[in-house]
């Protein structure tokens, strides 16, 4: 835990130090720019000054100005770059931040999906060992039990959305700071952030057969059903984040 925070500290102070960068490289550009604008007004005074008389001088002056404004042209270009680049990287932070959310997500899923498959396994044996004219009794107590397991399970492991929702959130607040980015918009294309779904995420939308968690009892064969629905949404997920992280991984280089 003391671990845990310690990195967050640490994550917190490197994002606080990149942000204090960009916005050092965003109050110079302006100062650049409002520099540049006085520059360009001198020069043009002194060309309408060349149609007068007394000019001798103007030449120098005006080929001196050209001099500053070019110097100050060549910086505000490499302001400019450092000021994207540093922007760029802060977008991709987050897109790793949020890839890595997702990643560990599916890594509680599958945990999960294992559990329910103990679960259903030991639910299937108690049924099986189960002899004698109270059988039905029996088999029905052992439902209610492994119903309330199975269920358990579903209900605990589906808290893990909030970690990924929080970094989505947070991903789709900096790729609109920075939306005229180009790398912005590739990102909202590759993770299609516009269309983001939180449903397809939630383990209660895959087992129906739980209803949320609230159903008095389940026999194998829906614990099953719920399984192999759940299974079945973790390998498209984990499809779609391969894709994504390869795209991302292409355009990172770029």
């Amino acid at each position: 835990m003391q671990l845990t925070q310690a990195l967050q500290i640490k994550e917190d102070k490197i994002n606080e130090l990149e942000q204090r960068l960009i916005n050092l490289d965003q109050e110079r550009i302006k100062k650049l720019i409002d520099k540049e604008k006085e520059l360009s007004e001198v020069k043009g005074e002194l060309v309408n000054k060349l149609s007068g008389e007394d000019t001798k001088e103007i030449p120098k002056e005006k080929e001196a100005k050209q001099k500053e404004l070019d110097e100050l042209q060549q910086e505000l270009s490499r302001t400019s770059a450092s000021y994207d680049a540093n922007r760029k990287k802060k977008v991709l932070n987050q897109v790793n931040k949020f890839l890595k959310a997702k990643g560990g997500f599916l890594t509680l899923r599958e945990e999960a999906i294992k559990k329910l498959q103990n679960c259903l396994e030991s639910f299937i044996n108690k049924e099986g060992n189960t002899i004698g004219s109270t059988k039905d009794l029996k088999t029905s107590n052992l439902a209610d039990k492994y119903t309330k397991e199975f269920q358990y399970i579903l209900v605990k492991y589906n808290d893990g959305l909030l970690e990924l929702n929080k970094n989505y959130y947070s991903l789709e607040n900096i790729v609109q700071e920075n939306k005229e980015l180009e790398v912005s918009l590739m990102i909202e294309n590759i993770l299609q952030l516009n269309s983001f779904n939180l449903d397809k995420y939630k383990i209660f939308k895959f087992a129906t057969n739980s209803q949320e968690g609230t159903r008095i009892q389940l026999n194998s064969n829906m614990m099953a059903e719920d399984i192999n629905s759940l299974r079945k949404n973790l390998n498209e997920l984990k499809l779609e984040l391969e894709q994504e992280k390869k795209e991302l991984r292409n355009l990172a280089a770029d």
